[in-house]
């Protein structure tokens, strides 16, 4: 399920950069609007990460398999993990991109990680046991899509906004380069949500 989640909000973020428009809040509602049906459609089974730092984040947590066992949860990160990166890959891949390059200025690489650990606490709020789950938090899917859409926007004025490692490695892969360091920080944000205190219940 993860692969295929992944698969498909990387073919969405394809499909709305390929339009032959300049890209403009439509494009990122767009992609928005596709994580929102994708969190609606897989949160109950896979919990709907797409993202190997959210999935970091919740193995730190423990609360990625049996919060008893260490290796129960490593091994379901190193299968989220690679689900996601693949699907996101084969996303990518399905259709002509031309990803994004630097080098980056220090300002976008801070912009990048700030954005990166605002859309991991929205996540880390609006989760439960693991999960972007609309069963047990109503408005997950359309809370953590409409913060994706923002940050999206605001990201992208400093030539960044990619808040996904596996997203990262697609566009390395594609040609892109100068990601190393941005590739480096959404992880390192990931491994920061770790130690995010749980809210209160909402």
């Amino acid at each position: 399920m993860e692969l295929l989640g992944s698969f498909c909000l990387a073919y969405a973020v394809v499909t709305s950069f390929s339009l032959g428009v300049a890209p403009s809040f439509g494009t990122f509602l767009s992609i928005g609007l596709a994580l929102v049906f994708l969190i609606h459609l897989f949160g109950r089974s896979s919990g709907a990460h797409f993202n190997p730092s959210v999935s970091l984040m919740f193995f730190g947590q423990s609360t990625l398999a049996n919060p008893s066992f260490f290796w129960s949860n490593f091994l379901s990160f190193l299968g989220y993990a690679f689900a996601q990166t693949l699907g996101v890959l084969l996303g990518f891949h399905a259709r002509p991109f031309i990803p994004p390059s630097g080098p980056f200025s220090l300002r976008s690489t801070l912009v990048e990680v700030c954005m990166s650990l605002a859309l991991f606490w929205l996540i880390h709020v609006w989760s439960d046991e693991g999960r972007i789950c609309p069963e047990a938090r109503p408005l997950s899917g359309f809370v953590v899509g409409s913060g994706l859409t923002s940050l999206l926007f605001l990201g992208f004025a400093d030539s960044v906004g990619i808040f996904n490692p596996a997203f990262t490695l697609a566009f390395i892969s594609l040609g892109g380069h100068g990601l190393e360091q941005i590739l480096v920080l959404q992880l390192l944000a990931g491994v920061m949500m770790i130690f995010a205190p749980r809210p209160l219940a909402l």
